[in-house]
């Protein structure tokens, strides 16, 4: 039986460490929270984008193709669209509530809210993992992947709660850490998403790919006051929304992009929205004339959803709310195969943490599909790893954050997620990429100071963060033209 970590508790995660132990492995699966609490999957929409309902394989593949304006991995493609709607009955055999309709697929119906809308199905999964006998470590963080002769064989884990170290043998590992989106100031990824697995990934000795292209959710509240959260790109099908002159620039966009609305913008041209809201905020803001609403609107569904945030936040506006892009989305990641499978033996990936599948933009709803789809192959894979005699190596002795002369960890967070924004945004210049560049090289040398134990985990996620930002921007600035979600002036 082999010994599989799995470290990630989002869909992706989960969805491995069920498929390897239902496939006979001994499996473990490491959060650093609550399991599943903190995954971008529960603060999603719980929509999914697939082959199914009259939807041909063929005809996913040429969209999705399409929307990664060609640079998607064409085997990881082809291999979603096959095998996605599958993957989701096999979820749904399991006991996760799935409903299909043409061209996709939600599984909002087991969520306590409609706008977390994933956030029922990671109960599901979590109810499962548990009750197939998957060993569940929380507070803890991966730190480092040990190999023998290019062979993963364990891992090196922080309790962060507990300021203790240990070793975690293993003959599979798979990386389900989700993305980066904590670089920035502004995004709508939960605290935890600060790019682990990409700089366990580097650490291992694998390749990044397409790492320029983040996707940015277009429509996010700015207004001072309101939470930093999305509204749906839908917002201006139903009222007006104004640039700093007063303008309605959206129609004029829409019939250039050939698309008909926000509904189908948010789709297939997230990017295209979201630089050009970007540019927008740089020329004094853009504005979403929520006061204007008229009361028959107040009981419109599409509408309500399309805010995202509870009516009571709207209540006795006099005028209307800033609105602006928020990061979203990593498209690239490690480079890995249509298992899962890496160029390390026995490490394996799955989730947003690959790259390869998205290509240059990733069409809404596509997501979810793919942390399923690979999460079952990627499972299945690791469990079929050959059992090794343990080995037994020493764990990290450090723990971030002990430098008494340091600066405090939250200060230097805040401090790089605003020049992230400010360098690798929706908008980029290639002078100030490589200013940023420099102030990465002196922030990996930078002593930091954490005084109590959430502290220590921020300081433990600075490795995934600094070695994130480091990869968009390199990526970003070798990449000279603009395409997709990669927007360089």
């Amino acid at each position: 039986m082999a010994r599989v970590t799995v470290v990630g508790a989002g869909a992706a995660g989960l969805t491995a460490a069920i498929a390897a132990r239902k496939a006979g492995a001994e499996v473990a699966l490491v959060s650093k929270t609550a399991a599943g609490a903190a995954s971008c999957t529960a603060y999603s929409a719980g929509l999914f984008s697939l082959a199914c309902g009259g939807v041909t394989p063929e005809e996913q593949f040429e969209k999705l193709l399409r929307t990664g304006y060609g640079l998607n991995d064409r085997k990881l493609l082809r291999t979603l669209t096959e095998e996605s709607c599958a993957s989701l009955e096999e979820i749904a055999s399991w006991g996760v509530t799935v409903a299909f309709k043409k061209g996709g697929a939600s599984v909002r119906a087991s969520a306590r809210n409609e706008l977390m809308g994933g956030g029922g199905m990671v109960e599901e999964l979590l109810r499962i993992a548990r009750g197939c006998g998957v060993k569940i470590i929380e507070w803890t963080a991966a730190r480092e992947i040990f190999t023998i002769k290019n062979r993963a064989a364990g891992l090196s884990l922080t309790n962060w709660r507990a300021g203790k170290n240990y070793f975690l043998a293993s003959d599979a590992v798979i990386l389900a850490t989700g993305g980066a989106g904590r670089i920035y100031s502004n995004t709508d990824n939960p605290e935890r998403m600060t790019g682990d697995g990409y700089a366990l990934a580097l650490m291992a000795g694998l390749k990044l790919r397409d790492m320029e292209f983040v996707q940015f959710y277009p429509v996010g509240w700015a207004q001072p006051g309101f939470p930093m959260w999305m509204a749906d790109a839908s917002l201006g099908d139903y009222i007006r929304v104004t640039d700093a002159h007063g303008n309605e620039f959206l129609p004029e966009a829409y019939r250039e992009w050939n698309v008909k609305n926000g509904r189908e913008c948010n789709r297939t041209a997230r990017d295209k929205l979201s630089i050009l809201l970007a540019k927008k905020e740089g020329e004094g803001g853009v504005f979403a004339h929520v006061e204007e609403t008229w009361p028959e609107l107040w009981q419109d569904e599409g509408f309500l959803y399309a805010l995202t945030l509870p009516p009571a936040f709207f209540k006795g506006l006099k005028s209307p709310l800033r609105i602006a892009p928020l990061e979203h989305y990593f498209c690239g990641g490690a480079e890995a195969g249509t298992s899962g499978e890496t160029a390390v033996d026995g490490l394996y990936a799955c989730g947003e943490v690959i790259g390869g599948i998205d290509g240059a933009n990733r069409m809404g709803g596509n997501a979810l599909t793919h942390t399923v789809t690979f999460g079952l192959r990627a499972g299945r894979a690791a469990a079929g790893q050959p059992r090794e005699m343990p080995t037994e190596f020493a764990p990290r002795e450090d723990i971030p954050g002990n430098s008494a002369d340091g600066r405090p960890v939250s200060e230097v967070r805040a401090e790089l997620q605003e020049k992230a924004w400010r360098a690798i945004g929706p908008i980029r210049r290639a002078a100030e990429i490589k200013d940023f560049l420099l102030y990465i090289e002196k922030l990996k040398k930078e002593k930091i100071k954490a005084e109590s134990p959430h502290e220590r985990l921020l300081a433990l996620e600075m490795t995934g963060l600094a070695a994130s930002a480091e990869a968009v921007a390199s990526a970003a600035l070798k990449r000279k033209e603009s395409l997709g979600a990669h927007y360089i002036i």
